[in-house]
């Protein structure tokens, strides 16, 4: 009975080591985007409601040239100040883009289709390049 309780042991602590290789490598590597995922959800959580109301207050007034009101209230609504949207969209932007969502996807959206609040903030990225 012992061994099995040693063995039981073994094997909890490989599979918790394991995962946290796996989340360290997630967060270090990158890959398919999921560690920007990880830190603008953890940053939307950070934003206090008082900071998400002085952006909706400010958004109210702006408006942004390439998105409709749909879409404007969307990302308001996702707590993103409209005017760090970029209202040109240069050539590596919109490589980001098709890279993060495909260019399927991408070209919906320029045709007036609405993000999702995740694609939102998968192109989060894509507005510093």
């Amino acid at each position: 009975m012992k061994t099995f309780f040693k063995v039981l042991a073994i094997v909890v602590i490989t599979i918790v080591v394991l995962a946290l290789a796996l989340f360290a490598y997630v967060m270090i590597k990158n890959p398919f985007g999921v560690a920007d995922l990880v830190k603008s959800s953890i940053s939307s959580q950070e934003l206090t409601e008082e900071v998400k109301q002085e952006n909706i207050e400010k958004n109210k007034t702006y408006d942004h040239p390439y998105l409709n009101e749909e879409q404007e209230q969307q990302i308001i609504d996702a707590g993103i100040d409209l005017e760090k949207i970029p209202t040109e969209i240069t050539p590596e932007q919109e490589q980001c883009g098709i890279d993060k969502l495909g260019q399927d996807r991408i070209n919906e959206i320029s045709g007036g289709s609405q993000p999702t609040t995740l694609e939102i903030i998968k192109l989060l990225p894509c507005a510093n390049k």
